[in-house]
Parts: structure tokens; C-alpha cells; sequence
């Protein structure tokens, strides 16, 4: 549609500083982008704003006018009706009318920050709410009565006008975003977007220069700019809204979300705050039967979150989220670390994410620093109510039967040698190389303070604490499902946990550590049903 016999007069020039019109714009361009009816809107051409859409009756032309006078009264019917300098056919009204210069069905719109006095509220209504006759067609009346000669120039009267027009209160500017900014998450959403609320206010501000380009552009010299057509203006919309998903996918949280638990805490040490503590965690029964097979269909949920980095995670999609399972089994299978060691620090992810709410440094089990393995497969940031955030460096172990005191003395060994410049700083290093700030939530200074490599070994000392977590054969297990296993499963935690910290070194015995104890009627049997598990998921990704 183009545009036909106008000039430049009150429009471009009358705009200076005056923005309030540019966001009644952008209403109108978001309901166009909305309603498929709508083929473009215009700016500073028959009216402030012209509105253009189909009807089954042809071609609807929606004026509209957009007045910013401050009063502190309402405007009333003298007022509107009021002659400018007593010049013949003036007043607001009939500037309004005056607009209707298209062949077509013709519409009014008045939009002022003002609200209306009693007289006018019937205009408030919209035209497909309105059941007539109603107060509108008597203030038609009158005004065809005052003004009995006056017709636009497609030959129509008031009582046309007071039946196709409407006064729209917006409020202030502040108001009118708000309104706008919703309509605007509203079609996001409609579109399958989700952007944050910095990245609608960018998107309206793009919305908001469209309007004013299109406003002060010159209605003779580049008139064509003066219309924001529906097409171009969907595909700018998409545009931005794909660009901010690409941002927000960028900086999104994917550890806000896990897995229901699965593990049952049914012991803990009895006082909260203590340097050394542990909890017992049970995988239970299920009609007298080991639950192994459930237990490792849990711990394959958690494999993709265990095995991949923060940026691949947040780029899993429906299309391809096949294919990233697969990379993240791959991952698993391929590492240099002994199965029972990685299913083990796949069992202490879980627990770490279910019960205190981390976020996992990813892929610190496989990352090789001077050509070796670390011996702390698990990194994770705690944030505790109160207290400052804290790293949690764990390491864990399956032992099977009989072979407890063993392990406990080479985990002490480790912990011993874990306190040092040279071990800290390198398993610094592993979690600077590793950590994607962007994806977790802020953290305090001192722990990002902490965790800075100019910083001393101390600083990092004060926020680590070390989960280690001890899955192993249980000898209250070994004959099955017992009445009473839970209270034999109590006591023998007790003894390996006192044993445990009888053996700690002297250094470790002001470090936080936590002890997470897993008692397994067999080791062998969860082993097996996670293996299995692993390869169909394998064979099934070769198959496809």
C-alpha cells in the first residue's frame, strides 16, 4: 500500500524530543506482527499512526491519533469539540474524521495519556464489544447535529465516526512499555523463545528506532520508509529473538534442574557443623529384592551431566540428543580410569547434586594434567544458606568385600599428600582449565578470590571441603533382605566412619570432610547392570 497526498507538515519537524507516539507505534506493529490481518503500519502519513488490515468487506484503514497535552482533568466533551482559534472545523474531532482520505473501511483511534471524563468512557470500549445503539451513537448524534455539514473527504459524517472509533488511555510512558514489553514476551513465547528481560528491553528498543526511522523519514523524498510492512518486520522479530537464544544459551544455568534422587539417606552424623561428618545412603529393596538394575538406569540419567562440559549440555536439543548421549557413554568407555573408579565418582556426582544442591566443574574425571589423571574425580561448587560458597574436591572409591581398611589407608595417603603447594595449585589449574563461569550462578568474591591462580594455596584451603564416598560390599548385606538391615546398616557406617577419621593425617584434621558411605548387597551385580545398560545404549547408537 502505498502513500498518496501528503506532505511533511506537523510530522518530522513536530518531533523533536517527543518519543511518547514511537511506543503507540510499536503497540500497533506488535499487534500487526500478532494478527495476520495486518499488512504494514505507517508513521506520519494520513495520521500519527495508520493501521492497515484486511476484512472480508476489502481494505481497513485504522487512523490514529496520539495526544500527549498535560492537564490534570479528564478530557471532557468541551474540550474535544472546542474549535482551535475558532477556525472552522478544528477541533480534535474533526482532525480525527479529516484522516478518513482512503477509499476502504475507515476506523478512529484517539490515544491519549489522559483518561476520558464520563461522557466519553463509552468510546473506551472496543468496536467488537460494543452492542449498539449505546452511548457512542448518542454522542454521534449530537455531534452530527452540531456539525451537520462537515464530512471527510471519503463523504462520511460523525455518527460514522462516533460507530467506528475508539479512545485508548495508555497512561504515562512508563505504562505504555510495560504494555508493550509483555505483548513482546508474549510472541517470544508464542514462537518458542524464552528471552530474559534485558534481552525483551533490547528487542523493543530495536522496535522503538523502527518506528521513530519510519516517523522522521521524509514522506516525499523516501515515503516508502515511512511503512513498516508485516513480513520484513516477523523476520527482524525472529532475528533477534534466534540472536538471543544463541545469548542466552551462552550464559544459561544448565545445573538448576536434576533428576529426582534416588538414594535413600538413612543415617547421618548427629551434629550439624562438624570439620568431619558422614551420611549413609541406601540403594533399598523392592519386594525383598536388591534394587541394582533401578539403581543403574539412575545413574545412567546423570551420565551425559558427568561426562560433558556446561556448554554442551545447554546446546541438547531434541534433534540431537541422541547423538549426545552416545558422546557422553563414549566418553565413559573411553577413559583411562578403571570402571569401578568412574562408576564410583559417577555414584558421588549424584549424591553431590541430589543432596546439596552443586554445581558440577565437568569432566574433571577425565581431564589429564602432566599426562596423568587426578585422583579427585569430582569438583563441585556448594553453596550453603549462611555460610560462603565452598569447592568440594571428593574423590570415591568401590571396594569390594574385605577390602575396606585397605582403601581407607590409601584415600588417608592421598589426603596427606592432597596438602600441599604443588598438589592444590595443579588441582587449581585443572579447575580453572575446566570451569565455564558463565554457566553457574554467581559466586561470591572471595570464593572466585579463592580460586584464582595468583592467590596462596590458604585462600582455597578455607573454602574446600572433601565428599569422599565409600560404595562397598556390605557384610550387613551380604544375606540379602533382612527385617532389621537398616539398624545393622547404621552400626557397621558407624565403625568405618570412626575408623576413617582415626586414620585421618594431621593436616587434613582442620579441612572440612564429608564422608558418604553406600553400603551394596554387591558391587558385582550393580556393576554388570550398568555395563549392560551402557551397551545397549551403544549398540543403539551404532544401529542408527
Amino acid at each position: 500500500m502505498s502513500i498518496t497526498s501528503l506532505s511533511n507538515a506537523g510530522g518530522p519537524a513536530a518531533r523533536q524530543g517527543f518519543k511518547y507516539q514511537d511506543h503507540v507505534a510499536v503497540s500497533f506493529i506488535f499487534k500487526m506482527l500478532r494478527d495476520s490481518s495486518y499488512s504494514q503500519v505507517e508513521c506520519e502519513t494520513a495520521d500519527d499512526i495508520v493501521a492497515v488490515s484486511y476484512c472480508s468487506d476489502g481494505l481497513v484503514y485504522e487512523y490514529i491519533q496520539v495526544k500527549t497535552t498535560e492537564k490534570d482533568s479528564k478530557w471532557n466533551w468541551e474540550e474535544v469539540i472546542a474549535l482551535d482559534d475558532s477556525k472552522a472545523n478544528s477541533s480534535l474531532l474533526h482532525k480525527s474524521l479529516k484522516c478518513d482520505v482512503r477509499p476502504g473501511i475507515a476506523r478512529f483511534r484517539i490515544v491519549t495519556k489522559r483518561d476520558v471524563a464520563k461522557i466519553l468512557e463509552g468510546f473506551k470500549t472496543e468496536l467488537d464489544k460494543r452492542v449498539l445503539p449505546d452511548t457512542t451513537t448518542e454522542r454521534g448524534a449530537a455531534l452530527l447535529k452540531k456539525f451537520k455539514t462537515f464530512a471527510s473527504l471519503q463523504k462520511r459524517d460523525f455518527a460514522y465516526w462516533a460507530k467506528n472509533s475508539v479512545w485508548q488511555v495508555y497512561g504515562d510512558v512508563e505504562s505504555l512499555e510495560a504494555v508493550n514489553i509483555k505483548a513482546l514476551s508474549q510472541l517470544a513465547e508464542g514462537r518458542g523463545n524464552r528471552p530474559n528481560f534485558t534481552q525483551l528491553q533490547a528487542i523493543y528498543d530495536e522496535f522503538l528506532e523502527m518506528a521513530d526511522k519510519a516517523a522522521t523519514a521524509n514522506v516525499k523524498t523516501a515515503a516508502a520508509s515511512k511503512i513498516i510492512r508485516r513480513e520484513p518486520a516477523l523476520a527482524r522479530l525472529k532475528k533477534l529473538l534466534d540472536e538471543a537464544d544463541d545469548k542466552s544459551t551462552a550464559t544459561s544455568k544448565p545445573y538448576k534442574k536434576r533428576p529426582d534422587p534416588f538414594l535413600i539417606e538413612f543415617h547421618a552424623s548427629a551434629e550439624e557443623g562438624l570439620l568431619h561428618s558422614f551420611s549413609g545412603f541406601d540403594v533399598k529393596y523392592s519386594l525383598k529384592k536388591w534394587r541394582h538394575e533401578n539403581f543403574a538406569k539412575h545413574l545412567i540419567e546423570w551420565l551425559p551431566e558427568f561426562s560433558l562440559k556446561a556448554s554442551e549440555i545447554v546446546n541438547i536439543l531434541a534433534h540431537n540428543a541422541e547423538a549426545i548421549l552416545a558422546r557422553s557413554i563414549s566418553t565413559f568407555s573411553d577413559s583411562d580410569l578403571p570402571r569401578d573408579r568412574l562408576i564410583a565418582e559417577l555414584i558421588l556426582h549424584a549424591i553431590l547434586r541430589s543432596r546439596q544442591n552443586s554445581e558440577p566443574v565437568a569432566c574433571k574425571v577425565f581431564y589429564k594434567s602432566a599426562g596423568k589423571l587426578s585422583e579427585f574425580g569430582n569438583a563441585h561448587i556448594v553453596q550453603i544458606p549462611g555460610q560462603d560458597d565452598q569447592l568440594w574436591l571428593g574423590l570415591a572409591r568401590l571396594i569390594e568385600a574385605n577390602a575396606m581398611d585397605s582403601t581407607l589407608e590409601q584415600i588417608c595417603e592421598v589426603l596427606d599428600e592432597t596438602i600441599s603447594e604443588t598438589v592444590l595449585s595443579a588441582e587449581r589449574e585443572i579447575i580453572i582449565s575446566l570451569r565455564e563461569p558463565l554457566h553457574h550462578q554467581p559466586k561470591a568474591d572471595a570464593f572466585n578470590q579463592a580460586l584464582h591462580r595468583n592467590s596462596p594455596v590458604d585462600d582455597m584451603l578455607n573454602v574446600l571441603c572433601f565428599p569422599i564416598l565409600l560404595t562397598y560390599d556390605s557384610e550387613a548385606l551380604s544375606s540379602g533382605w533382612l527385617a532389621d538391615y537398616i539398624n545393622n546398616l547404621k552400626a557397621e557406617i558407624e565403625t568405618h566412619f570412626s575408623t576413617f577419621t582415626t586414620q585421618l593425617p594431621e593436616n587434613i584434621k582442620q579441612v572440612k570432610v564429608m564422608v558418604f558411605l553406600v553400603p551394596m548387597e554387591s558391587i558385582e551385580l550393580l556393576t554388570k547392570a550398568f555395563n549392560a545398560r551402557c551397551g545397549k545404549l551403544e549398540e543403539l547408537q551404532v544401529c542408527s
